[in-house]
């Protein structure tokens, strides 16, 4: 029996001393220190978490708890991170660590268009915190020689350096953005760019401009695979022009298509068409010469079969439909002398 009690003493005594490590170990050595914000920021997680179980309706609650708790986390880690092991050669990753959160939580809050706005503010809203640190750290007591610290000149590279960051981040993010709204231009020669380096060659499929002669030809073809073949030129040149419009929606608009000026020579024969799509690119080029992209394209009349089915023996009737037979694309300059033309043509 004593046995038994000493044993269970032993496992009550081993029970306490972990919940008592845990506690010292949770519980901040004094009131001002970084854990008590971290304690403030595990609980106040944990109340959002009751909140939204409870009632899931109230999210602005929950959402403006969350915020607080994240902006205590922020404040901890801010804190501890100015302490060894987070300082190298006297310079402490305080700053740099503690905007990365508040730039997190920014881009979580921003809406989609304005989301770059987070990444490209972390450089200043470090330097701005670690011209906060500097100045709290300084222990002279009047408020203009805390100021002359920031006039240091390894304080005022250290402001430009993280400037320049800014701006070679918000340089990307413009260039992304062109890129976005003009692929085609991304996927010209920047062999002689500066600052864009492209790491694999585009293939002549990759432009816009190849990818809507493609989807044209296909739905062209769709099109007139139930249907015969119209021999008026003004009408297939207005069908073409449509069958453009549709693909250009389907594939997402960009500011670009309005640069893709659409020009089809056609040649009406008896049995259909022999054509030539061509997509004039009247957007700026690296090399500021003009090109259009260009597809071979023969329509003409096949005899194809259609079932009905109020026929007696759902007999496949003979009808004549169109059939689209069309080259690679091919990218070919427009010569000077011809250029104005070619433009006035189309």
């Amino acid at each position: 029996m004593k046995e038994i009690w000493k044993s269970f003493t032993d496992l009550f005594k081993g029970i306490t001393d972990i919940l008592k490590n845990l506690l010292n170990l949770l519980l901040p050595p004094k009131f001002w220190h970084w854990q008590t914000f971290l304690l403030l920021s595990g609980m106040l997680l944990l109340v959002s978490l009751v909140v939204a179980e409870v009632d899931s309706n109230r999210e602005v609650e929950v959402d403006f708890i969350s915020v607080l708790s994240w902006l205590f986390l922020t404040f901890s880690v801010g804190w501890l991170t100015t302490q060894k092991p987070f300082v190298f050669r006297g310079i402490s990753l305080s700053p740099w660590i503690t905007a990365g959160l508040i730039c997190f939580l920014l881009y979580e809050k921003l809406e989609s268009n304005l989301k770059y706005v987070a990444i490209v503010s972390w450089p200043v809203i470090a330097v701005c915190i670690a011209a906060i640190i500097l100045v709290l750290n300084t222990p002279e007591e009047s408020t203009e020689q805390k100021v002359d610290v920031l006039s240091k000149p390894s304080f005022v590279i250290l402001v430009l350096v993280n400037f320049l960051v800014s701006c070679w981040l918000g340089l990307y993010f413009v260039i992304q953005g062109i890129v976005q709204q003009y692929p085609t231009m991304g996927e010209d020669d920047l062999s002689k760019s500066t600052f864009v380096y492209r790491l694999i060659k585009p293939s002549i499929n990759d432009y816009r401009g190849a990818k809507i002669l493609n989807l044209m030809q296909e739905k062209l073809n769709n099109q007139l695979a139930t249907q015969r073949v119209e021999l008026s030129v003004p009408n297939m040149k207005l069908k073409l022009q449509n069958i453009k419009d549709e693909v250009t929606k389907e594939i997402s608009e960009v500011k670009e298509d309005d640069f893709w000026k659409l020009q089809t020579p056609i040649v009406a024969n008896q049995s259909g068409y022999q054509l030539e799509l061509q997509l004039f690119w009247e957007g700026i080029t690296a090399k500021d010469e003009s090109y259009y992209l260009s597809k071979n394209c023969k329509i003409e009349e096949k005899v194809g079969q259609r079932s009905y089915g109020n026929t007696s023996q759902n007999e496949a009737v003979p009808i004549r439909v169109g059939n689209v037979e069309c080259s690679a694309v091919e990218k070919k300059l427009v010569k000077p002398e011809n250029q104005s033309e070619d433009v006035t043509k189309i």
